[in-house]
C-alpha cells in the first residue's frame, strides 16, 4: 500500500471514530438522574459532611466512659552528671515504675449533656444541609435537562417555521411576479425568512451553552455534545397544600432548628462553669529498682472543685451565649415566615404555568385553523398580504409561546420542589 493510500485510510478511520464519538445516544431523564447521583461534586461534599458530623457525634459519647491511662518509666540516678557516668558509673541506682489510672467525671454542671446535644444538633444540621443539597441538585438537573430538551425542540420548531415562511415567500414571489402583490409584501416575506435563519443559528449557540450546563450538573470532567430525549409532561393539579405544615418539613426550617439547638447547647455549656465539678480517680502503681522488685500500691480519691472567681470570664461568656441563643430563636422564627411565603409564591407560579399552558394549547389550535383559512383566502385574492402576514406571525408566536410555556412548567415545578426541599433524588 502506498503512503498516500495509507494516509487516506488512516484519515477515514479517524473520521469514522470521530463520528461514533459525536453520535452519542441521547440520554433519558432516568439516565441523567443516575449519573448526577453518582458523580455530582456538590452532593458528594454534603454526604461527606454528614459522615464527619456522625463521627463527631459518636466521639462525644466517649466522655460518658472512664478515661483509663497506662504509663511506665525506667531510669538511673546517681552523682556523676556526665552521660558516660550515667551509663557506666556503678554508684548509679536503677529505678522503674509502672502504673494504671482511671478517672470518671461524676458531675460537670451538665456540660457533658450539652456536649452530646451539640453533636446531635450538628449532625441534624448536616443532614438538613444534605437534604437541601439533594433538592438543589434535583432542581438544577431538572431545569438543565429540560432546558436542553427545550432548545432541541425549539430548533426543530424554528426549522419548520422557516420552511413555512419560505413557502410563503415563494407564494408572495409568485403573486408579485403575476402583478397581484407589491414589492413591499415580497420584502416583508423575505425578511421573515432571514429572521428565521438568524433564530436558528442563535438557538444552536444557546443549545451548546445548555449542553455545557447539563455536563456540569452531571459531574462530567469533559464537555461533550450531549443530547437528551423525552417529552414535556404536564402534571395533574391537586388540592392546595398546607403551607404551614410544609414549612416545618423544609431543610431551611430543620437547619435553623438545629442551629438553635446548637446555641442552646452552647448556653448550657457556658452555664456549667458556675456549677461544681465532681471527679473520681483511682490509681494502681508499682515502683522499685527493677520491674521484678516492684512494690505495688494504689490510691482512690473523689475531688470536688468549685470556681470562685475567674475575672468575669465565665459571666460574660454566659451572657454572650444567652444572646446567641435568643438570636438563633429569632432567626428560626424569621426563616419560617420567609419559607412559608416562598412556598406559597412558588406554588402559585407553578399552578399559573400549568393553567396558562392549557390556554396556549387552545390558542395554537385556533391559530393553525385561522392560518389555513387565511392562506386559502390570500391565494384566491380575498385577503390582502398585510392581514395574512399578521395571521402567519400570530401562529409563529403562539407555537413559540406554547413551547416556552412547557419549559416554564418544568422551571416552576423545579422551583416548587426546591422551596419544599424535595426533588427526584431520595
Amino acid at each position: 500500500m502506498t503512503p498516500k493510500r495509507l494516509s487516506l485510510c488512516c484519515g477515514l478511520c479517524l473520521l469514522f471514530l470521530a463520528n461514533l464519538v459525536s453520535a452519542e445516544s441521547p440520554l433519558s431523564w432516568e439516565a441523567c438522574l443516575k449519573e448526577a447521583e453518582n458523580n455530582n461534586r456538590d452532593l458528594k461534599v454534603a454526604e461527606q459532611a454528614v459522615r464527619a458530623a456522625d463521627d463527631t457525634h459518636i466521639a462525644s459519647l466517649g466522655q460518658w466512659f472512664p478515661q483509663i491511662n497506662v504509663g511506665t518509666s525506667l531510669g538511673r540516678s546517681g552523682p556523676d552528671p556526665s552521660i558516660g557516668g550515667a551509663l557506666s558509673d556503678p554508684n548509679y541506682l536503677p529505678n522503674a515504675t509502672v502504673g494504671i489510672s482511671a478517672q470518671e467525671t461524676l458531675f460537670s454542671g451538665f456540660k457533658d449533656f450539652a456536649s452530646v446535644d451539640l453533636a446531635n444538633a450538628q449532625l441534624d444540621n448536616a443532614k438538613a444541609q444534605l437534604t437541601q443539597a439533594k433538592a438543589q441538585l434535583s432542581h438544577d438537573l431538572k431545569v438543565d435537562f429540560y432546558q436542553l430538551l427545550f432548545y432541541q425542540k425549539d430548533l426543530v420548531l424554528l426549522k419548520s417555521i422557516r420552511d413555512r415562511d419560505k413557502a410563503n415567500e415563494d407564494l408572495v414571489q409568485m403573486n408579485f411576479s403575476g402583478g397581484a402583490d407589491n414589492k413591499g409584501s415580497l420584502m416583508v416575506a423575505q425578511a421573515a425568512t432571514k429572521q428565521d435563519d438568524y433564530n436558528i443559528e442563535q438557538t444552536k449557540r444557546t443549545l451548546r451553552v445548555a449542553q455545557r450546563q447539563l455536563d456540569q450538573v452531571l459531574g462530567r470532567d469533559t464537555m461533550d455534545n450531549i443530547q437528551v430525549e423525552g417529552e414535556f409532561d404536564v402534571p395533574e393539579i391537586s388540592g392546595t397544600p398546607n403551607f404551614i405544615e410544609l414549612t416545618n418539613e423544609t431543610p431551611a426550617h430543620l437547619e435553623a432548628l438545629a442551629q438553635y439547638r446548637e446555641a442552646n447547647s452552647t448556653y448550657v455549656t457556658a452555664r456549667s462553669a458556675f456549677f461544681p465539678t465532681l471527679t473520681a480517680n483511682a490509681n494502681l502503681n508499682g515502683a522499685g529498682t527493677t520491674y521484678d522488685s516492684m512494690s505495688a500500691g494504689w490510691t482512690a480519691t473523689i475531688s470536688l472543685n468549685f470556681p470562685l472567681f475567674t475575672g468575669g470570664h465565665d459571666l460574660f461568656t454566659l451572657k454572650s451565649a444567652e444572646e446567641s441563643q435568643q438570636g438563633a430563636k429569632d432567626t428560626l422564627e424569621s426563616i419560617d415566615l420567609k419559607t412559608e411565603a416562598t412556598l406559597e409564591n412558588a406554588y402559585s407560579a407553578y399552578i399559573n404555568a400549568i393553567q396558562e399552558n392549557q390556554v396556549q394549547q387552545f390558542q395554537v389550535k385556533a391559530s393553525q385553523t385561522q392560518e389555513e383559512i387565511a392562506k386559502a383566502e390570500y391565494l384566491n385574492g380575498l385577503l390582502i398580504f398585510e392581514n395574512w402576514n399578521q395571521i402567519e406571525s400570530n401562529l409563529t408566536n403562539q407555537q413559540t409561546a406554547e413551547l416556552s410555556g412547557l419549559m416554564n412548567i418544568k422551571t416552576t415545578e423545579a422551583n416548587w420542589e426546591l422551596s419544599q426541599g424535595k426533588g427526584v433524588i431520595p
